[in-house]
């Protein structure tokens, strides 16, 4: 089975990501593969940056920042607020870190997970904190 990459772009280029950047493209690929019936979720990390502020925003869909330690709420609610307005396949991704998946944001996820919500959680692990001075994180190999 194969799947066609759709042409049309969702992240508009010119965004501030640091040249050669792995989470710009690796977000460009997410939301070619999700479409345009998307919401996205940005836990503070580098993407609160590449995001940029409304109206300005690299992204093509509607966009909500939140809190490093509310990733997994913030999806949640947003996807309850979509059903109760009759949108119930309307896909939602949250976009995070590994400092705010693994260190900071792990007790919302956990709880969303255990609830079984229904949205798409992408954990981008540049093995750091990046955007505030690489400072390590707990899923930062021993070493690195």
């Amino acid at each position: 089975m194969s799947y066609a990459i759709p042409e049309r772009e969702l992240l508009h280029p010119g965004h501030v990501a640091c040249p050669g950047c792995g989470a710009a493209i690796a977000m460009r690929l997410a939301l070619k593969a999700l479409g345009d019936d998307l919401v996205v979720i940005i836990v503070a990390s580098c993407w609160s940056i590449i995001a940029g502020p409304f109206p300005y925003s690299s992204l093509q869909v509607p966009t909500l920042h939140s809190a490093f330690e509310t990733g997994g709420s913030a999806a949640s609610g947003v996807k309850a607020a979509l059903r109760k307005r009759g949108r119930p396949d309307t896909t939602v991704m949250t976009w995070a870190g590994d400092g705010g998946t693994f260190d900071i944001g792990f007790q919302a996820l956990s709880g969303a997970v255990e609830r079984n919500e229904d949205f798409i959680y992408v954990c981008y692990d540049n093995e750091a904190y990046m955007n505030t001075g690489i400072q390590r994180s707990s899923a930062t190999p021993w070493g690195a």
